[in-house]
């Protein structure tokens, strides 16, 4: 399919150019440009030889869109791994994501924020608060942003300070208790200089009932501020100065029992699982739970930016400076049994603190010159520390804890650019470059207290560091077929850096360096606009093959038959076994994208996207093993051969379609109804391919409609979220045997069940 797909691209391309050709002259109809900063220049969506979706603030509000994990709802590439805090929860693109949440791992989607890179993948969960766009770029990325990535950015765009005197109040209020407030301030202190400053607030009840205490969990509480200064010093010279908190605490995540069966003649042990847990009956949309132990995590973040855009002639220099923070306070890392118990006194608890330091220099050439660039130096420094508590009681009355304390130092260094050269009227070449020098250090420690079994060795205070270089390079070639549309074809390469396993497991003296992941991929792109300007319908093809890929493997102390010998975690002799972060080998994704943009009259518009993704493990010989698959003797050697496998949180197929429809009346309101669709496929949720941790396709519908005055100084907006109320998971996981055997639990979002809410507004 994807090579019949490919050959027939260009004649596709030359039939649009005829049909763009008869267009001389575009209606009255005809659809906005959208502006993006995917190549570092303002520059309109359909020029840009990117694969990339632009979200603005309108088409956010119109979809309820209120947090970064939503975002998921309208880029069908774009999907959520959804992990037990917000620590090890991140975004995947394309099939690619971050399978490894080590401290000493970089993540594969880069999300950004005003041109901030985030060093965690946890400080991209957010509030959306007062956002002007969203832009998702799809595929390897690094000759024109800070620091490379090997799936994607994601980079949040907030508004800038107004030259008017204007603002905005908002609140909503929920089903199921949930309220949602925020207030925005804008304009100017003198002539040059102007402020912008957003504060926002939500509180959200919880939703999954525990028959222990009779509360419900789940539930959330943020509030978070933005401050922005803007001074236009010259005309030549701008300073833009952004400064930005957020704090959010969860009772979170709390996961039902989904399934619990006999195998092997444990029908007595399952049985007195459910003796335990009743009356909740484990099933696919079971929202209850028995437990004695409640998740607690407190998560904080900060950020101070200043941007200096200095014009020089026709040549525009700009300097970002920023110094980020990202803490998360585990206070109880929850129920790890799923029972009103705790079995074998087993309990786990962990906090970080993340500090990091940008610094970005880039120099762009007149963009209308039919050659211009634009090059950059960039650096970064982080520090990671993590303390993880582990307590056990093997031993009635005679408790243990392990305390593990491990910190990691990052910096990186990068020159990076860009170069178009237009050799004739419809006709461009681009080509890029970045080199790229990394250094990873890291220092460890882990003690005892009390009762040793089950906890490692103590391991004095040690360490190690490593080093490297890379240079990746993007060469990419447009043709600008008509004024309407353009296709181009693209090879890019991807870097992710170094790292080290650091876990409460670790072994500082022993422990090998992972190998860099780097990626290569073809994109074959169409970006046009038909019908008068009416229609905007973009595509894209894809082929990318991942190698080194850094992921975990699960090795058995007695011993792992055919070991790779470049495989640095494979030993047989390691002891004791367990998880272990390696370079797992190879995979690949490919697939077609499609977004479209369409206004189909004065009144209605219709949008969408959809992702056919064929996201595959070519190469993995020693895989993990679910503990399902381990209880049942489906890896007898504690690994498995996972070549085949489909990669997780990656449906083959997803797609959104949005409508909006505006019914103009006379007097002081117009009203809006706003409707949409969004189907995903059926999805696995881990790398051990486990049968049992597969999420079922599901069908979404949201419906609403909108009071908005004619001078657009205030709106009414009535919703439904999942108007069918068709239940889907997040997550599906399988729980270790010795606490449960052979049993499933699963997590989800409020947003699987029904909510519906009303948002007013108020701007001036």
């Amino acid at each position: 399919m994807k090579h019949s797909i490919a050959l027939t691209m260009p004649g596709l391309a030359i039939v649009l150019a005829q049909v763009g050709g008869v267009n001389a002259q575009e209606s009255s109809l005809a659809l906005e440009e959208v502006i993006v900063t995917a190549t570092k220049r303002e520059q309109n969506l359909q020029d840009v030889s990117v694969a990339v979706t632009a979200l603005s603030e309108d088409v956010l509000r119109e979809a309820q869109i209120v947090s970064s994990e939503d975002l998921t709802q309208l880029v069908p590439s774009l999907n959520l791994q959804k992990g037990s805090n917000v620590r090890q929860t991140s975004f995947n693109i394309r099939g690619i994501g971050t399978q490894s949440f080590s401290t000493a791992v970089e993540p594969s989607v880069s999300t950004m924020l005003d041109g901030v890179v985030m060093g965690r993948s946890g400080q991209a969960f957010m509030r959306l608060l007062d956002i002007e766009r969203v832009e998702v770029l799809r595929g390897p990325q690094g000759t024109l942003f800070g620091k490379n990535s090997t799936g994607g950015v994601v980079h949040l765009i907030t508004q800038d300070p107004t030259d008017e005197f204007s603002g905005e109040v908002m609140g909503s209020v929920l089903s199921g208790d949930e309220y949602r407030a925020g207030a925005t301030i804008s304009g100017p202190l003198t002539d040059t200089l102007g402020f912008r400053l957003t504060a926002s607030g939500s509180d959200v009840d919880g939703y999954t009932k525990n028959y222990y205490d009779g509360d419900y969990y789940n539930g959330s509480k943020d509030w978070s501020v933005r401050g922005k200064l803007r001074w236009d010093a010259t005309d030549n010279l701008s300073l833009k100065w952004a400064s930005d908190y957020y704090d959010a605490k969860c009772d979170c995540s709390v996961s039902p029992m989904r399934s619990i069966e006999p195998y092997g003649g444990n029908e007595s042990d399952v049985q007195e699982v459910l003796d335990r847990i009743a009356p909740i009956v484990p099933s696919d949309e079971n929202e209850e739970v028995n437990i004695n132990s409640i998740p607690a995590t407190e998560n904080s973040q900060w950020g101070h930016s200043l941007e200096i855009n200095w014009d020089i002639g026709e040549y525009s220099l700009t300097s970002i400076t920023a110094a980020r923070g990202f803490e998360i306070d585990g206070k109880s890392d929850g129920d790890v049994d799923g029972q009103p118990i705790t079995l074998l006194g087993f309990a786990q608890v962990g906090q970080s603190e993340q500090n990091q330091f940008t610094q970005e220099l880039r120099l762009a050439s007149p963009a209308n010159a039919s050659f211009n660039y634009v090059v950059g130096l960039f650096y970064f420094d982080q520090t990671v520390e993590r303390q993880f508590t582990r307590s056990f009681e093997i031993v009635p009355g005679l408790p243990g804890e392990g305390i593990a304390t491990f910190e990691a130092d990052t910096s990186n260094w990068a020159a990076f650019g860009e170069a178009t050269w237009q050799f004739s009227d419809s006709w461009r070449f681009i080509f890029g470059a970045r080199y790229t020098e990394d250094e990873l250090d890291f220092e460890f420690e882990r003690v005892r207290e009390g009762f040793p079994v089950g906890v490692p060795e103590p391991v004095p205070l040690s360490g190690q560091d490593t080093d490297e270089d890379d240079l990746s390079g993007k060469l990419a070639l447009q043709w600008d077929y008509s004024d309407n549309g353009m296709t181009y074809l693209s090879y890019t390469e991807g870097y992710k850096g170094p790292a080290f396993d650091l876990t409460f497991g670790t072994d500082p003296i022993d422990l090998e360096r992972i190998e860099p992941e780097t990626s290569e991929s073809w994109e074959l792109g169409l970006k046009t606009r038909l019908w008068d300007g009416r229609l905007q319908l973009n595509l894209a093809l894809f082929d990318a093959v991942y190698k080194d890929f850094q992921s975990q493997a699960y090795f058995d102390p007695d011993g792992i038959p055919d070991c790779p010998d470049d495989n640095p975690g494979c030993d047989p002799d390691d002891d004791p076994g367990g998880f272990l972060l390696i370079n797992a080998g190879k995979v690949s994704t490919q697939g077609l994208e499609l977004d479209l943009l369409a206004q189909l009259s004065e009144n209605l518009r219709i949008s969408g996207g959809l992702a056919i993704i064929d996201a595959k493990i070519d190469d993995y010989p020693a895989g993990v093993c679910s503990d399902g698959q381990k209880f049942r003797g489906e890896c007898p050697d504690g690994l498995q051969d996972l070549g085949g496998g489909d990669l997780p949180f990656s449906p083959d197929l997803k797609l959104n379609l949005a409508a909006s429809y505006t019914w103009q009346r006379d007097g002081f309101f117009n009203v809006i109804f706003n409707g949409s669709v969004r189907y995903q496929d059926e999805v696995q949720f881990g790398l051990h391919q486990d049968e049992n941790t597969l999420g079922d396709a599901y069908t979404l519908l949201d419906a609403g409609v909108s009071l908005q005055s004619h001078s657009d100084s205030w709106e009414a907006a009535f919703f439904v979220k999942n108007l069918t109320d068709e239940f889907y998971p997040s997550f599906i996981f399988g729980m270790n045997a010795a606490f449960v055997p052979n049993g499933y639990f699963h997590r989800y979002s409020k947003l699987a069940e029904r909510t519906y809410g009303m948002e007013l507004r108020y701007r001036w």
